[in-house]
């Protein structure tokens, strides 16, 4: 029998293009799909723009922004396969080579199918996110999320937050509920005041610190993650607190807004990630003329040249000055670090100063 790796070495890319039509199914075969552009992933089954199959290499080759564990992962038409039918590579080497086998049944290839025709329905995007929010309750003072904030965030005295709420949820993967936690849900909203997604954060069930989510096969799992987007989330932010005479900080996280609230006590929204940052749109009517952007002072990729975290917000920050606002950037004091490592340092050596403790 042919080694799976001899039986594939002189394909061309219209048989790596044959293989993948084999398996997958006309409603995931789009023209989208043929055409190398963004849309729902038949793998992991979510999101309208996260998988491409760019067959870039001539050999069925795909990308997801999502499939490891929330970051990106790319394989070619063998690992889309066998990831799509759950095959094993033995299995597809010998179907390939022509062996007798059972009748493939794909009964998670017709769940990610159906589960991936929902998540291109906007109308079903809108109520999933919004169910999401409206399950969860207002968070009150001593409830699991403000002790998770507390323990982030030491010495935290900030505003009720309107745009976060606390709620018991399922944590499923591949479809399977892997645990069931009480989970911080944050309400992702854009410049015109609609709710583009909400972002979920799994807390530990006795320690006020984020949960350790463990798969059947022993693979950990995020525990921040965004639910579907029902529109696209660029411009939007998770908008923790009012903004104060005119003034409005900016950040990537939500232990980072509210560090950097506590470090220059200027009301702060999150953005969820550096990119979305890059993206922010100040919205109107809210006498906003003042953006401070808390930046990450991530380390320089070796690719670019540049710290990812500074470089997205320099790209903000020229935006708003070209739109008018005052903008100012501020940077943590160490390199490779965000302002709630900041604050959290700072933190402790004054505990540790009030306390009589030399370092």
């Amino acid at each position: 029998m042919k080694k799976l790796s001899d039986i594939v070495k002189s394909w061309t890319s219209a048989q790596w293009d044959a293989l993948v039509r084999q398996y997958l199914p006309a409603d995931v075969l789009t023209d989208r799909f043929w055409q190398g552009k963004p849309g729902p992933c038949p793998i992991c089954a979510d999101g309208d723009d996260r998988f491409t199959y760019d067959n870039k290499n001539g050999r069925g080759d795909w990308v997801c922004r999502k499939c490891n564990a929330g970051s990106p992962k790319a394989g070619d038409g063998i690992e889309l396969v066998c990831r799509y039918t759950g095959m094993s590579y033995l299995e597809l080497q010998c179907r390939l080579n022509g062996e007798p086998l059972e009748p493939l049944t794909l009964p998670a290839a017709r769940s990610a199918s159906v589960k991936a025709r929902k998540s291109s329905d906007p109308e079903w995007k809108r109520r999933r996110i919004a169910k999401q929010w409206t399950d969860a309750k207002p968070l009150v003072p001593g409830d699991r999320a403000l002790r998770y904030l507390a323990a982030r965030v030491p010495g935290l005295c900030a505003p009720l937050p309107k745009a976060l709420r606390l709620g018991l949820q399922d944590y499923r993967h591949d479809d399977v509920v892997v645990g069931r936690y009480w989970t911080i849900v944050a309400q992702f909203t854009l410049p015109d005041g609609r709710m583009a997604t909400v972002h979920r954060t799994s807390l530990d069930t006795s320690r006020p610190e984020k949960a350790t989510v463990i798969s059947a096969d022993g693979e950990i799992l995020p525990a921040k993650r965004n639910d579907v987007s029902a529109l696209p989330p660029a411009g939007g932010a998770v908008r923790l607190m009012a903004p104060r005479n005119g003034e409005l900080g900016i950040a990537e996280g939500l232990e980072t807004a509210y560090a950097a609230y506590m470090l220059f006590g200027v009301p702060t929204w999150y953005c969820l990630n550096r990119v979305l940052l890059s993206q922010f749109v100040v919205p109107e009517g809210l006498g906003i003329h003042t953006i401070h952007i808390f930046a990450d002072f991530d380390q320089v990729d070796p690719k670019t040249g540049k710290s990812p975290g500074m470089a997205d917000a320099l790209t903000l920050a020229k935006r708003l000055r070209a739109a008018g606002l005052n903008v100012v950037i501020h940077r943590p004091l160490v390199r490779g670090t965000d302002f709630c490592d900041q604050w959290r340092t700072g933190y402790q050596l004054r505990a540790m100063s009030e306390a009589g403790v030399t370092a």
